[in-house]
């Protein structure tokens, strides 16, 4: 995804990505669980979704090298997909996936706080340059 500012996703950021998503989507449904007690279970589902934001955000990656484009981008939506069926239907304790979403969307949040403070910096930058201050 391009910001206003013209920059793009960092190949750290976009790695992450998908699997802040996971952790996010089980930690919600543990924190729906906690109160029955029940587990959550985690589905192929999930992960096919995960490898489709992987792959719809690849085109917006700043990518270091050619090679990484190609070797990276759809080897790891197809780790995703590949792990997501071997992990349908394992069962995880309701509170160890609502700390993972708690986790991860805190990551997430402070994510998106640094990029848009840096938009903001960068368009105050400009913004000067044209005032001529």
């Amino acid at each position: 995804m391009e910001c206003s500012a013209g920059r793009r996703i960092s190949l750290a950021g976009w790695l992450g990505l998908p699997l802040l998503f996971v952790g996010m989507v089980a930690g919600l449904n543990g924190l729906l669980l906690l109160v029955s007690g029940s587990p959550v279970e985690l589905s192929s589902a999930l992960f096919g979704a995960a490898a489709a934001l992987a792959v719809a955000t690849g085109g917006e990656v700043e990518w270091r090298a050619t090679w990484q484009r190609h070797w990276l981008r759809w080897p790891w939506a197809t780790t995703l997909l590949v792990g997501g069926i071997f992990l349908d239907g394992t069962l995880v304790p309701a509170l160890p996936s609502a700390a993972v979403g708690v986790l991860a969307t805190g990551v997430l949040a402070i994510g998106l706080h640094r990029l848009h403070r840096r938009e903001r910096e960068s368009q105050e930058d400009e913004d000067q340059l044209v005032m001529g201050t």
